[in-house]
């Protein structure tokens, strides 16, 4: 079968930098029995073509600022789409450019679709500048990507509330699985009882205002707590500075950029792994911590809401927004060694239930499923 992916990037010549590990193991775990295609929207300033992780990549340049810049953009990305040869099932994700490349592409095939729901699509933050229903355009892209699918699917429950609450079917819910061998638990002995990490980009959306003020909280029960904050800074230093001002900075290290292969080794010295954001459809670093045993605690989105909402939990959730209540939360559990193992027991149960391997398990029983309904 060949199975083509759309993606808004995340697949770099190097394989180490600029890529979205998830989507990674996904092609690599494919191209183990299938023949994969990868066509990267946007990400580099010139048409490529090279092999990763078993995989062809294609990559696709942003259009120039300009008219019918989107419409020349899905052109080409639908002409990459067939450049290896037609697909027999087209497979883009994020309900956006890419998943509108996807399904325009398999109509012009005859090959079926599907839409995977990845991150902000259809959401509207105007105090963010940030989500996909923010402008006419957008969610026009998004309900031409979504209605066009054969498939929809999605990587938590949380999500799949949002996607149909927007009006929108999901047909599966498959978490994007991590590499469960690299992300294993470390020595309990080496790690600080009061070591907290968080992992992704400085942004709003993100909202690491509120886990800043969130640990200021935990400082004032754990005086001794530190925190570790990995990944790329896009905000300039506002996170440095509103650590300054809240006199937490002597005990917070921005790491800035952290590779894949690194950073199993900063989770495994933490206690507990810290999320606070306002919007997260299913965020891949609650299952790294979690393969690692580190439990989350953390606002009410994605795996988080998930997590908390098993039997036993796997991970505490708390109101978007709650610096207060983030905070408490996150020093009960550093209070609780009974109730953190508890966290953590479930939290690594369901990685490894949902580890890149079912990833790939499930996502080609999708493809065959759509297939034979074709």
């Amino acid at each position: 079968m060949h199975v083509v992916l759309v993606v808004p990037g995340g697949f770099d010549r190097g394989g180490r930098d600029r890529v979205i590990p998830a989507l990674v193991w996904l092609a690599e775990g494919l191209a183990a029995d299938h023949r994969v295609t990868v066509v990267a929207l946007g990400q580099d300033r010139t048409a490529d073509r090279f092999e990763l992780a078993g995989a062809t990549v294609r990559t696709v340049p942003a259009e120039a600022r300009g008219p019918h810049r989107l419409a020349r953009m899905v052109a080409r990305g639908v002409r990459a789409v067939g450049a290896e040869g037609a697909p027999d099932v087209v497979h883009g994700f994020w309900a956006s450019v890419s998943g509108l490349v996807a399904v325009t592409a398999a109509r012009r095939h005859g090959a079926p679709s599907l839409v995977h729901v990845a991150g902000g699509e259809l959401v509207a933050f105007p105090d963010l500048a940030y989500g996909g229903a923010l402008g006419r355009g957008g969610r026009r892209i998004g309900r031409a990507a979504l209605g066009g699918a054969d498939r929809v699917t999605v990587a938590t429950g949380w999500m799949a509330d949002h996607v149909r609450a927007g009006g929108h079917r999901v047909d599966a819910v498959v978490p994007l699985g991590v590499d469960v061998e690299r992300f294993v638990p470390g020595d309990p002995a080496t790690t600080s009882p009061h070591a907290l990490v968080h992992v992704g980009s400085l942004n709003g959306v993100k909202d690491q205002a509120t886990l800043l003020r969130a640990f200021a909280h935990v400082r004032q029960r754990h005086p001794l707590a530190t925190l570790d904050v990995v990944g790329v800074d896009t905000m300039g230093g506002a996170h440095g500075r509103l650590a300054e001002r809240l006199g937490v900075a002597d005990a917070v290290h921005f790491a800035g950029f952290v590779p894949s292969d690194q950073l199993p080794a900063r989770l495994r010295a933490a206690r507990v792994h810290v999320l606070s954001s306002r919007h997260d459809a299913g965020p891949v670093a609650v299952l790294e911590a979690a393969a690692c045993g580190v439990p989350t605690v953390g606002t009410r989105v994605g795996h988080v809401a998930d997590l908390a909402a098993t039997s036993p939990a796997g991970a505490v959730a708390v109101p978007v927004g709650d610096a207060a209540a983030l905070g408490a939360a996150v020093a009960d559990v550093l209070d609780d060694p009974v109730r953190h193992a508890a966290l953590a027991s479930s939290a690594r149960a369901f990685a490894l239930a949902n580890d890149r391997r079912a990833t790939v398990d499930r996502f080609a029983a999708l493809y065959e499923q759509v297939r034979a309904s074709r």
